[in-house]
């Protein structure tokens, strides 16, 4: 496993983290923790713990017991709909059941806030108030698009955790630029966005398509994502995590493993270096997919 300096903290972070959602209903205690215990086995340090709970909490507690505390760094979210009211002391029944003293990190997902919209300032006071007992280091801000904007400039946090993958255009790119000239640090996520499948699907047809030049088949699928199908040795998965990494700004890319197989396939990527040609051919199937937008938007403006 790779480790990157996380901003300016004196915090090495593994290149690859992991996010625990409780949500994964069908996880019990012992999941979580086997889980736990392979993402260390994988030298991973980094984990976000999202909707906790009490399995999750469980397992995360007996996962991590066996490690010491300066040798991992833990996230815990905080939803936009939380009470203000009772987030300080939810968050410390959270440490209690997740064996800690303390978080590295409390980040707040801002949900479907409006460009320029700032989150509930009650919420952010709970938290701030809860940085200054000692129950967390720093704040982060959690979310994608203009809402982000503004909680970026405001210096009211230290980090950003967003999305960040092979679709991401000038805006993403600019947000990220942003929040490091600000000296936040940066987690991505998504390294897969949902949007590709369809990409892909469309190019793999596309290619099948009869052609009467003979010739052009050899080329069949230039200049969109058929090529990530059709990379030896690497998946999709690998292949969208692979590129995230080459961010240099992005301190760890934020993973949603299944199980330990899952996992260590991904940390396999993170170990890797990219194909030489896989990055060209990444912007040669951005720069068709934005030029055939701009072209269907004239059409359509016609």
């Amino acid at each position: 496993m790779r480790y990157r300096p996380f901003a300016r903290t004196g915090v090495a972070v593994s290149s690859i983290s992991v996010a625990l959602d409780g949500t994964e209903e069908e996880f019990s205690a012992g999941d979580w923790r086997d889980l736990v215990h392979a993402a260390f086995e994988e030298g991973v340090n980094t984990f976000e713990i999202i909707r906790p709970t009490a399995a999750l909490m469980t397992g995360f507690a007996e996962g991590a017991a066996a490690v010491k505390r300066p040798l991992i760094f833990v996230i815990l979210r905080i939803g936009a709909d939380a009470d203000p009211r009772e987030t300080p002391d939810w968050i410390y029944d959270v440490l209690n059941q997740v064996g800690l003293d303390r978080f590295n990190m409390l980040s707040l997902e801002l949900g479907d806030l409006a460009p320029g919209e700032v989150a509930s300032p009650a919420l952010l006071s709970a938290m701030r108030r809860a940085k200054d007992m000692g129950q967390s280091d720093r704040l982060a801000v959690v979310g994608a698009g203009e809402a982000l904007d503004e909680p970026v400039r405001s210096g009211l946090f230290e980090a950003l955790i967003t999305p960040f993958n092979l679709l991401s255009g000038w805006r993403e790119r600019n947000l990220i630029r942003s929040a490091l000239e600000r000296q936040m640090g940066v987690i991505g996520c998504e390294h897969r966005p949902p949007a590709l499948g369809g990409l892909i699907d469309d190019a793999m047809e596309a290619a099948k398509a009869p052609n009467l030049f003979k010739r052009s088949r050899a080329l069949a699928g230039v200049g969109t994502y058929a090529f990530l199908k059709r990379t030896t040795g690497w998946s999709i998965d690998q292949l969208c995590l692979g590129y995230a990494l080459t961010e240099p700004a992005v301190a760890s890319v934020q993973v949603r493993p299944v199980d330990r197989e899952h996992l260590a396939a991904l940390a396999e990527a993170g170990d890797r270096d990219l194909p030489a040609s896989v990055s060209a051919q990444i912007e040669m199937a951005r720069f068709s997919a934005e030029s055939a937008a701009a072209a269907d938007a004239h059409r359509r403006r016609a």
